[in-house]
């Protein structure tokens, strides 16, 4: 269910110093980000190291790690966030193979873990 909608279709950017994934919710409902977690990125094969990594919503920058704390915080379906990573060059007009995965557990379905993996070939812009 919706596991395609995870990273966007043109959701490469290349930024000053590293790069930005456009991603999406996969769930038909809004979330506290307390219940979200960023699993893992991959670029071209390698997975990234969580320490280069931050996650951002609605102009607000978070460390994956800090996203647990935030019970006021809430993901909308219909929201881009942006998982940032540092370091890691993607020139515009350069395909890569990027990997996405998020796991959430939704408070009003005791028990469910949801984890999603979502991998595209990307275009930086």
């Amino acid at each position: 269910m919706m596991d395609h909608r995870v990273v966007s279709d043109n959701g490469l950017a290349s930024k000053p110093g590293g790069c930005t994934i456009d991603v999406r919710l996969p769930w038909y409902r809004a979330l506290p980000l307390s219940t979200v977690r960023l699993e893992a990125v991959e670029i071209d094969g390698e997975t990234i190291d969580p320490a280069r990594v931050s996650f951002e919503l609605e102009g607000e920058k978070l460390r994956p790690a800090d996203l647990a704390a935030r019970t006021d915080k809430w993901w909308y379906v219909l929201d881009s966030a942006f998982v940032h990573v540092d370091g890691k060059e993607t020139p515009k007009g350069t395909s890569h193979d990027v990997a996405v995965t998020i796991s959430f557990r939704p408070p009003y379905i005791m028990g469910l873990n949801r984890i999603v993996r979502t991998a595209k070939t990307l275009v930086a812009q």
